[in-house]
């Protein structure tokens, strides 16, 4: 169809066609126009069209709609652009493919800009440089490939819940979450990292759209929370609820509160609270291994643990004796102490108060699915019996799955993409991983399971050394149902086998008595606090000299780009907005020592341009610092030394970049 009218046009106008028009000849081979147009936006203006990709290209995009094209002539781009491209695809209901747009721009530093903005917003930006024009179709093609398949879409550091990473048990998380509007009691249990905090994540998500209800968040793992005694920790519950039914939101987390409240006062007012509220009250506890017997922070559990759970069941069974829903869902890597008869003698209070259920591996099918769907985005066209291989061998772990394919994406060349890969390919790449990344990976779960569970040690023994028959049936069933054995009690897969082999051959790590905890020696608690000490230093090292090279970086960029007067602001503003307010009156200097740790990371990520020669790749930054954010002498975290060596491991990769620049 004829391009835009040539007739009344401005300069600025004639520049974004000439822009276009120089584009759609030199693309011809790999795009067909369908439709342009110039709008208005913000001030800005711009030229949009809706492409039609080559065949070869869809595959490499994913793509089965049209694909917007934005043209923008100014030197600096501003994220309205992104906004812009957001709008755009809303308005063409349903025409042009939601998650990816091409900008063309002529903002020297844009690409890395555009290409950030969007991924914040679940969009893959191809931006194009066009201040030295376009070459020839076979190099768009290239520059385009390079990256939509350099981002890294298995890498993932956290729980999530979004559609975007969340793969296979959304159906599962539904089914909790209406189940929970009856005022029934549920758990999540499984060995770390295998998704319970991402599937009780998308619980949450999922709950608003089901039934109205106040939610009360406890991540036990925390230390004001954990410190905290039984009748403290139910008054905290019962004031933080109080809070939210007066402000009608529908979700809070526990503000921990410290005060002189007797059991007795403290459970009457949760119940109160409860009863009072207009809808469903759901409690969540996460991390719950952290406020019993064996919790590894807290001796004071090994008494509060009775106490706080006999009054919360009463409150319970008062709320259902008046009909008032009380929905709990609790989220760890055991229930033992839900199932012994008596702690310290006295009759558990607690016992068959919580049902076991298991959060297992994805199903096999799932695994596949997740795993194809995301090579297509980085150009990795796993066979259905390559992913297949993958889903084996980290025992369809979705976490370890994705970190495995992360480490294939790495070692196959952007320039070869897109590639099918078949079983011949990758075999040898899966067993490197197993070997030199999955085994750790799996040793810090596996440790973790047989602190909290000791019994399971001795069923692993049985089964390394054939005789998995003479183990307890009941443990038995409980190692498949963490999904560490499969039904023919062998291990699900290499990592799970190799980790186990490795952790068993290790020098016994002392675990608690199960009603008795004990502490470890002095000798041990001596290595221990060196082994901190020493990472502490480190890190705190780090940390300052990395203050000092953030704020002289930035002040650099900004008189470059002579922005030195709004450089204040545009710092302040990476910080949420009561942040901003406490440390408004501070100047630079002193701002910057003020910094949170994540905070400052936070300022980096947001500046990315003029850091990314320093650092190198982003994901490898945030996902470092994510790691070196979760510090044992403050968090209180279960570590051992697969734990100290990842530590020390992101320690050094910044440590190798900041020294460079002294």
């Amino acid at each position: 169809m004829p391009s835009i009218d040539q007739t009344h046009r401005s300069e600025f106008e004639v520049k974004l066609d000439e822009l276009f028009s120089d584009f759609i000849q030199a693309a011809s081979d790999l795009f067909r126009n369908n439709q342009d147009y110039i709008k208005d936006f913000e001030g800005g203006r711009y030229l949009c069209a809706y492409l039609t990709p080559s065949k070869r290209l869809r595959q490499a995009m994913a793509a089965d709609r049209e694909v917007l094209l934005v043209v923008s002539t100014f030197s600096d781009q501003q994220q309205r652009i992104i906004k812009f491209v957001q709008a755009e695809i809303s308005d063409s209901k349903g025409r042009l493919e939601p998650t990816v747009a091409i900008v063309i721009h002529l903002d020297p530093s844009g690409n890395v800009k555009l290409r950030n903005w969007g991924r914040d917003l679940g969009i893959s930006v191809l931006p194009i440089d066009a201040t030295n024009g376009f070459s020839d179709a076979r190099d768009i093609e290239r520059k385009l490939a390079n990256q939509l398949f350099s981002h890294d879409p298995f890498d993932v550091t956290g729980p999530v819940s979004g559609e975007s990473n969340f793969f296979g048990r959304r159906d599962e998380a539904i089914d909790l979450a209406r189940k929970l509007q009856t005022g029934q009691i549920r758990s999540c249990l499984g060995i770390r990292k295998v998704g319970k905090t991402s599937i009780i994540n998308r619980v949450l998500k999922e709950v608003p759209n089901l039934f109205d209800c106040a939610v009360i968040m406890i991540d036990c793992s925390k230390d004001d929370v954990f410190e905290m005694n039984a009748s403290n920790l139910l008054s905290s519950i019962a004031s933080t609820l109080q809070s939210l039914s007066s402000t009608n939101a529908g979700y809070a987390t526990i503000t921990p509160r410290q005060s002189d409240i007797s059991i007795a006062e403290a459970r009457r007012k949760l119940e109160s609270a409860v009863i009072s509220c207009e809808h469903v009250v759901l409690i969540v506890f996460d991390e719950v291994d952290y406020i019993t017997p064996g919790s590894p922070t807290s001796t004071e559990w090994r008494s509060e643990f009775n106490v706080f759970w006999r009054n919360l069941r009463a409150v319970y069974q008062d709320c259902d004796r008046t009909e008032k829903p009380m929905s709990l869902l609790i989220g760890g890597v055991s229930t033992h102490w839900f199932t012994v008869g008596e702690i310290q003698g006295i009759e558990n209070a607690a016992l068959a108060f919580v049902p076991e259920e298991f959060l297992s591996p994805m199903a096999k099918g799932a695994t596949i699915a997740m795993l194809r769907r995301l090579g297509k985005v980085a150009g990795l066209g796993f066979s259905e019996e390559a992913a297949e291989l993958v889903a084996l061998e980290t025992g369809n772990m979705p976490y370890w799955a994705r970190k495995c394919c992360s480490y294939i994406h790495r070692k196959i060349p952007i320039s070869d993409r897109p590639k099918q890969l078949s079983v011949a390919e990758i075999s040898p790449l899966v067993e490197d991983f197993v070997q030199n990344e999955g085994c750790q990976i799996a040793e810090v779960a596996i440790n973790h399971l047989f602190r909290v569970h000791p019994d399971m040690m001795d069923v692993c023994r049985h089964i390394l050394s054939g005789k998995a028959s003479e183990a307890r049936e009941n443990l038995r069933r409980t190692l498949r149902q963490y999904g560490v054995t499969n039904t023919r009690d062998a291990f699900s897969g290499k990592m799970f086998e190799n980790a186990v082999k490795t952790v068993m051959a290790a020098p016994p790590i002392p675990v608690s008595d199960r009603v008795e905890p004990r502490i470890a020696d002095e000798g041990a608690l001596g290595e221990w606090a060196e082994e901190l000490a020493a990472l502490g230093q480190r890190r705190n090292l780090l940390e300052r000299r990395l203050r000092g090279i953030a704020l002289n970086f930035l002040r650099m960029d900004a008189m470059i780009n002579q922005k030195l007067d709004s450089l204040n602001d545009n710092i302040k503003s990476a910080l949420p907005s009561n942040r901003r307010k406490i440390l408004s009156g501070y100047d630079l200097e002193n701002f910057f020592q003020k910094l949170m740790w994540l905070e400052l990371i936070g300022i980096i990520s947001k500046n990315w341009s003029v850091f990314e020669k320093i650092f190198g790749d982003k994901k490898a930054f945030e996902g470092n610092a994510e790691l070196i954010n979760d510090r044992p002498d403050a968090h209180a975290k279960e570590w051992d030394t697969a734990d100290f060596a990842l530590y020390r491991r992101s320690l050094t990769w910044f440590e190798e970049r900041v020294t460079k620049l002294q």
